[in-house]
C-alpha cells in the first residue's frame, strides 16, 4: 500500500487544473475554473475545478473528488494505479512504494496492470531472439531507430499460437483479463485459447496520462485473408473513437506550436516524431469523430491533415474538415505527391523539407474542398455545382463563430463569383436545419442526464461540511467527534460514511499529534462515490458561515468558528430525535380523548422534556468547556 504521508505529498504537488486540462478546457470563473463535463452531454458548463481546495465538481453529474479521483473515473484505473500517475506526471518518484516483489503472484492485477504487462511481454520479446523478424522490419524497413522503439513501446508478438498466453499462465495473470482485453482468443471446436496478436509488429496504444490501453498490430505475414492491421476490441479502457495515437508525447507540443498534425496510421506519427515533428497524432486506424475533436480543441484552434491524397484519403479529409469546425478548429490540409504518406515523405525528404512543402502547400479547408470539387468534375453542371456549393456552406453553417461565418461566406462568394445574398439564403437555412438538429439531440439527451443523489438536510449538511473543512485548521473536531461518535448516526447514508470514515482516520493518526489530515487527498479515500461526490460538492460551496471569513486574524478566529459550528450542529443532531419524539407526543395529546391516556402523555411528554433539558445543559457546558480553551 502507498502511505497516506506519500499520497499526501503527490497531492500536494499535483496541480488540479493542470492535469485536468490535459482533458477538458477549463475557463477562469471568478477564484475558479468551469468546463463542460466529460461526464454528459451539455451546452452550458457545470463542472467546476477549485484550484485553491484543488478539487472538483461536476453540478450535472453529481460528481465530484480530487486530482486521483478524476484520472480514476478517465483513465478507468484503481486509486492505487491514479496516485502513480499523477506522481509521474508530478514528477514524484514513488517507486519505492509500488514495485512489487518479484515472488508474490499477480493474479489479483487489475486490467490496466494486465496491460502494462502485456506491452512490456511484447516489447521484451521483440528485443530477444525470437522477436529479429520484427525489429529487423522496424529498423530496416521502416528505419526507425531504438530510441524511438523505446519511447513507443513497440514490440512483437511471434507466430507462435500460445507465446504470451503460456507466459501469462507461468506468471499468474488472471485468464480472465486476458480474455476481456482481448489479447487471447477462443478456439471453439477445440475448445481451447490462443493468442489473439501472431507474428506482428505490436504498437501499444496509450492514454492521454500514458497509460496503456490497447494494441495494434502490424502482420509480417504474407496470408491475404489476415488483416493488415489488428486491434484490441472495444472496452471500457479502448475506444478507438476516443484515443488518439501520440497525443501522449504530442500533447505539449501541440500547446507550443498551437497546431497539431493529423495523419492516418501508427507509423506516419513515428515518423513524424523521429524526425523531430513532435505535434503529430492519428486518429487509430477511424475517420476523425467528434470526441477526438474535442480531445484536440484542449490544445489548439489549428489542425493540419495530412491524408493519403487517393480518393478515399480525400474523402475522410472532406468529413473530418466539418467534425473539427464543429469543435471550433480551424483545419488546414496537406496534399502530398502521388504515392507518398507521411512516412515515406520524411524519410525521404528529412524534417526542413517537410516542414517547407507543408508551408508552401498547405490549403486552407475551403480551398481543398473546392479543388476536390473541381478535379471530381463537380463544377462542370449547374446541378452538381449548387450540391457542392451546398457543402461547402453546410461546413461553414458548422462554424460557431457567428464572425467566422460570415468572412468564410465572403471569401466562398469571391471565389466561385456567387453572390453573397444568395450563400446567406443558403447559410440562413442550413443554419435553420441545424438548430431543429441539435435541439431534437437535447431532447433525447435531457432523458439520459442521471438522477440528482438525495439532497441532505440542512443540519447534516452543516454537521459534515464543518467536520471536513475543521481538518485545516487541526484536529480539534475531529477529537471531539470521536469521543462522542456513539452519541448520533446520521440518517443520510453518504453523510454517514463520511463521518465514519474521518473518525477512523482521526484514530490512525491520534497517536501523532504533529499529523493532519490533507481533507483534498482524503476524499479519494472514502469508501464510495456518493461519499466522495458529497464532499467535494460540499467543499466546493461556500464555508458554512460567511462570518468566518469576516475577522482578520483568519487562521485562528476560522478554526474556532469552525469548531463552534461544528459543536453547535452536533447539539442539534443529538437533541433532534428527542425534540421529534416531543412532537410526537404532543400530537397525540392533542387528538387524545379518553383522560387516563391523556394524563398518562402528558407524563412521558414532562419527562422527555426533562431529557431534553438535561441533555441541552450539558452538551452546552461541554461545548462551552471546548471553546473556552481555544
Amino acid at each position: 500500500m502507498i502511505p497516506h504521508t506519500a499520497i499526501d505529498d503527490v497531492r500536494q504537488a499535483a496541480d488540479i487544473v493542470d492535469i485536468i486540462s490535459d482533458y477538458l478546457t477549463l475557463n477562469p470563473s471568478g477564484r475558479n475554473y468551469k468546463a463542460l463535463s466529460p461526464f454528459t452531454r451539455e451546452k452550458t458548463p457545470s463542472f467546476v475545478v477549485s484550484p485553491e481546495k484543488q478539487i472538483y465538481k461536476c453540478f450535472s453529474t453529481g460528481k465530484g473528488g480530487n486530482v486521483f479521483s478524476f484520472i480514476m473515473e478517465m483513465e478507468k484505473v484503481s486509486f492505487p494505479e491514479a496516485v502513480e500517475l499523477v506522481a509521474k506526471r508530478s514528477g514524484i518518484d514513488i517507486s519505492r512504494f509500488t514495485e512489487k516483489k518479484e515472488q508474490l503472484p499477480v493474479a489479483e492485477e487489475s486490467q490496466t496492470e494486465t496491460l502494462r504487462w502485456a506491452a512490456k511481454h511484447f516489447h521484451k520479446t521483440l528485443q530477444g531472439s525470437e522477436g529479429q523478424i520484427g525489429l529487423t522490419y522496424l529498423k530496416t524497413e521502416r528505419a526507425l531507430s531504438e530510441k524511438t522503439i523505446r519511447s513507443f513501446g513497440l514490440g512483437y508478438a511471434p507466430e507462435s499460437w500460445e507465446h504470451l498466453f503460456s507466459t501469462a499462465k507461468r506468471e499468474g495473470i488472471q485468464q480472465e483479463h486476458l480474455v476481456e482485453l482481448g489479447l487471447i482468443t477462443h478456439n471453439k471446436q477445440r475448445n481451447s485459447w490462443y493468442d489473439t496478436f501472431r507474428n506482428r509488429v505490436i504498437f501499444p496504444v496509450f492514454s492521454i496520462a500514458g497509460q496503456v490501453v490497447g494494441f495494434g498490430g502490424r502482420t509480417l505475414g504474407n496470408d491475404p485473408q489476415a488483416p493488415k492491421y489488428l486491434n484490441s476490441p472495444e472496452s471500457a479502457l479502448f475506444e478507438k473513437s476516443k484515443l488518439l495515437y501520440g497525443l501522449h508525447t504530442a500533447k505539449n507540443e501541440i500547446r507550443r506550436t498551437e497546431s497539431a498534425i493529423l495523419v492516418e496510421g501508427y507509423m506516419d506519427v513515428l515518423a513524424l516524431h523521429q524526425a523531430g515533428i513532435t505535434n503529430a497524432v492519428a486518429s487509430c486506424g477511424t475517420s476523425l469523430t467528434r470526441y477526438q475533436a474535442k480531445i484536440l480543441q484542449r490544445y489548439t484552434k489549428r489542425v493540419l491533415f495530412i491524408y493519403d491524397a487517393d480518393p478515399a484519403g480525400q474523402k475522410s479529409m472532406l468529413t473530418g474538415i466539418e467534425t473539427l469546425l464543429t469543435e471550433g478548429i480551424t483545419p488546414f490540409v496537406l496534399m502530398l505527391p502521388p504515392g507518398d504518406d507521411p512516412d515515406s515523405f520524411v524519410r525521404r525528404e528529412g524534417r526542413e523539407t517537410f516542414i517547407q512543402f507543408t508551408e508552401e502547400n498547405k490549403l486552407q479547408f475551403l480551398e481543398f474542398q473546392i479543388r476536390f470539387f473541381t478535379d471530381a468534375g463537380d463544377f462542370e453542371q449547374p446541378e452538381e455545382k449548387s450540391r457542392a456549393i451546398g457543402a461547402m456552406v453546410h461546413a461553414i453553417a458548422l462554424i460557431p463563430d457567428r464572425i467566422q461565418q460570415e468572412l468564410y461566406l465572403q471569401e466562398l462568394a469571391e471565389k466561385l463569383s456567387i453572390s453573397h445574398s444568395a450563400l446567406l439564403e443558403l447559410l440562413g437555412r442550413q443554419l435553420e436545419a441545424e438548430t431543429k438538429k441539435n435541439v431534437s439531440g437535447e431532447r433525447r439527451t435531457e432523458a439520459k442526464i442521471p438522477r440528482q443523489p438525495a439532497k441532505l438536510n440542512v443540519l447534516e449538511k452543516t454537521f459534515i461540511k464543518a467536520l471536513l473543512e475543521s481538518t485545516g485548521y487541526g484536529n480539534a473536531v475531529l477529537e471531539f467527534a470521536a469521543s462522542h461518535e456513539e452519541m448520533l448516526e446520521l440518517s443520510h447514508p453518504a453523510a454517514q460514511q463520511i463521518f465514519t470514515h474521518m473518525i477512523r482516520r482521526y484514530h490512525d493518526i491520534s497517536g501523532k499529534p504533529d499529523e493532519r489530515i490533507d481533507i483534498a487527498s482524503e476524499i479519494c479515500q472514502f469508501s464510495n462515490p456518493e461519499s466522495r461526490d458529497l464532499a467535494s460538492g460540499l467543499l466546493m460551496d461556500q464555508p458554512v458561515s460567511n462570518k468566518w471569513l469576516e475577522l482578520s486574524d483568519v487562521q485562528a478566529e476560522s478554526a474556532k468558528r469552525c469548531l463552534t459550528m461544528f459543536l453547535d450542529a452536533f447539539k442539534n443532531l443529538i437533541l433532534e430525535p428527542l425534540i421529534r419524539q416531543k412532537e410526537m407526543i404532543q400530537e397525540k395529546i392533542r387528538v387524545e380523548t379518553i383522560d387516563n391516556l391523556e394524563i398518562a402523555l402528558s407524563k412521558e411528554k414532562i419527562l422527555i422534556d426533562r431529557k431534553i433539558k438535561k441533555t441541552s445543559d450539558d452538551l452546552n457546558a461541554m461545548i462551552d468547556n471546548i471553546v473556552k480553551k481555544l
